[in-house]
């Protein structure tokens, strides 16, 4: 009777999840047909037309492979399109045809699909390829190839700008440490969910990615650290309810491997009661629980729930779940007493078992069938059945040892790849990918070098801003300042005659010194005048016009073509200097004779300025010369500088400034 009410009320249960997932299963044919025909209807560009069809191709494989050769007769007749294109999305199509039948030539497919699509510069086409030729060299077997196509294309998302770019990326990831799963190189496949983790903002992709974690860790038998990755997850109302309910059956999983039956029971009545709750159906709740009851030896509930499951359209099922049934419905029908009847379920798994390879299953099979014939006191047929495991044994065996060898020089030469890959991030102080890095140091380095660039020439302005001020005030200020002053004085006191001559010469000569001041100002901001040649040129014709004016013999002793140690900025300050010197040379030395040097050494600039003039007292020499002036404007050229000064009463004057650098 217990039976027979918790039978009435999960089949109730059932069929109401039977009639939500009707509205869960994927477009069939026609209604994807129909899909089509309203595109097709709603545009004429061709461009969209190509990828209509292309789209409609790739997801009608499943149901109707046929139909592709004539969606790409479609695609071969649409106007308007290079031939480039239309061959790289017929290539794509044929790729993925030909993917499980015949690998080979889906790799050439593909191959040549990429090559189109990188020639019509259309990037965001690639990663997807690069993801379909990985799973083309996972059919082959060729896991290194399989690694580098992830790569490569995690490398194009991570340049290119993508509208999804995280969920791109994210895929990538998962497909990458897929590949480190499969040749049980776990730990890489471990570091890479991590780092999905670390850019993941959707909590159902990051519940996915704990699952994958966990087991990951559930491979090497780290149930707890399984456990933990999978706790965040449970009772989480951000998290979609599949997604929950297939954390709750994971969990139920590790704690029967804990052997903790009772939480594993509770863990599965709790996800068969949330698919009340949603459209989602998932039988392997139902196995999973029905397997728990099993195991707590309450069969007549084992029993209700998997005469449920056996309601249902199984041939969808994946073959090991219906083996796993067909087991669990053998071992019930023990417990009845009911072994012939267990023995026709059996051969029903193992008519399932005989389109795989070989597998530890048909032993787990096989063994039942014989501890059923020995039950029966049939102990021929227990021994051949017997027997027959041994063969099976030494095939799985020696198929998982030539496996595991070759794996195990694929996860060799991963390993020390990723660990090559892992020195070059933490040399870099990150844990961004190799090829992240290099993009985002090469961005930082790209906007610093634009900022220095950028301040460098503000900075310049700016300077030469300042100096055209401070020159205008330190070098025309006074001098118009005297200028204003004469003529106010020529108009307040009415000065005629020779005191008014007098007055316009020195208005005169005052406007002379502003005017050259105003040209020296505009030679020192010039570009063109920007060389130390030009410089020197200027110097040496400066000196010969002023000695000449004054009739005062003179040697000149100033290379142009010398090449000075450094290109100094305050270029102004030693012409301002050399003027100078000259100018005092002429006005107050009354010499017959002056002699003009600059030289350069390699670290070296040294200016001498030297006549036969009356000289002066050094002592005596004041603040009113200019020494000051000239020592501060030294010291803007070089901090190392030195001034040397000699002079004599009647014995001339000797001005010498070195320059180190």
């Amino acid at each position: 009777m217990r039976r027979l009410i918790v039978g009435i009320i999960l089949s109730l249960a059932s069929f109401g999840l039977y009639a939500q997932q009707r509205t869960l299963r994927p477009p069939s044919p026609p209604q994807l047909f129909e899909q089509l025909q309203n595109q097709v209807n709603s545009s004429q560009n061709p461009d969209s037309l190509i990828e209509y069809y292309t789209t409609y191709a790739l997801r009608n494989l499943r149901f109707e492979p046929d139909s592709s050769e004539a969606t790409i007769l479609k695609i071969n007749g649409l106007q308007g399109l290079p031939e480039s294109k239309i061959e790289a999305h017929a290539s794509l199509i044929k790729a993925r045809l030909y993917l499980m039948p015949y690998p080979d030539s889906a790799l050439i497919f593909v191959g040549r699909s990429i090559n189109l699509f990188n020639k019509l510069n259309e990037q965001k086409k690639i990663p997807g390829l690069l993801n379909l030729k990985s799973q083309i060299h996972r059919q082959l077997n060729n896991y290194l190839a399989a690694e580098d196509a992830l790569l490569q294309a995690i490398e194009i998302v991570q340049e290119e700008n993508f509208e999804y770019q995280d969920f791109e990326l994210n895929t990538l990831l998962n497909a990458l440490a897929g590949v480190y799963m499969r040749v049980g190189a776990t730990d890489i496949a471990i570091e890479r969910y991590v780092q999905m983790l670390e850019i993941e903002t959707s909590k159902d992709r990051e519940c996915r990615t704990r699952l994958n974690i966990s087991n990951a860790y559930k491979t090497n038998n780290e149930l707890d650290q399984a456990k933990a990755f999978l706790e965040p997850c449970i009772e989480n109302s951000e998290v979609p309810t599949p997604i929950q309910i297939a954390v709750i059956k994971s969990m139920g999983n590790l704690e029967k491997l804990q052997g903790n039956f009772d939480e594993r029971l509770f863990y599965m009545k709790r996800a068969v009661e949330m698919q009340e709750t949603t459209r989602y159906r998932d039988i392997t709740a139902f196995l999973f629980l029905a397997e728990a009851y099993f195991d707590k030896a309450e069969y007549a509930k084992a029993d209700s729930i998997l005469s449920l499951v056996n309601e249902r359209d199984l041939r969808r099922t994946q073959p090991f779940t219906q083996i796993h049934l067909k087991i669990l419905e053998a071992k019930l029908l023990i417990q009845n007493e009911e072994q012939k009847y267990a023995l026709n379920t059996l051969d029903e798994a193992l008519s399932i078992i005989e389109r795989i390879p070989e597998t530890p299953l048909k032993v787990e099979v096989l063994l039942l069938k014989s501890e059923i014939y020995k039950s029966m006191g049939d102990y021929r047929s227990a021994y051949e059945t017997i027997s027959k495991t041994q063969e099976i044994n030494e095939i799985v065996k020696s198929r998982a040892k030539t496996y595991e060898e070759a794996n195990s020089k694929v996860r060799f030469q991963m390993k020390a790849k990723n660990q090559e890959l892992a020195q070059v991030t933490t040399e870099l102080g990150t844990l961004k990918t190799r090829n992240a890095l290099i993009i985002i140091l090469l961005l930082m380095i790209g906007l610093y070098v634009f900022y220095r660039y950028r301040i460098h020439f503000l900075l310049r302005e700016e300077r030469t801003r300042n100096r055209i001020a401070r020159d205008l005030h330190d070098d025309l200020s006074a001098t118009l300042s005297s200028i204003h002053f004469f003529s106010e004085a020529v108009k307040r006191e009415k000065i005629t005659g020779k005191d008014s001559q007098k007055y316009l010469q020195l208005i005169d000569d005052s406007a002379v010194e502003a005017k050259e001041k105003i040209n020296d100002i505009i030679w020192a901001i010039d570009p063109d005048n920007d060389d130390w040649e030009a410089f020197l040129t200027k110097c040496k014709r400066y000196a010969s016009e002023m000695f000449e004016s004054k009739n005062i013999n003179y040697e000149i002793n100033i290379d142009t073509t010398i090449e000075l140690p450094q290109k100094i900025k305050a270029r102004q300050d030693l012409w301002l200097i050399f003027k100078e010197l000259v100018t005092n040379l002429i006005r107050h030395s009354n010499a017959t004779d002056a002699w003009v040097s600059f030289i350069s050494s390699k670290d070296q600039i040294i200016l001498c300025v030297r006549d036969n003039g009356i000289g002066f007292n050094i002592k005596d020499y004041g603040e009113g010369h200019g020494v000051s002036n000239i020592e501060k404007r030294m010291n803007n050229i070089s901090e190392m500088s030195t001034l040397n000064l000699e002079s004599k009463p009647e014995k001339g004057t000797r001005w010498e400034l070195i320059f180190n650098f």
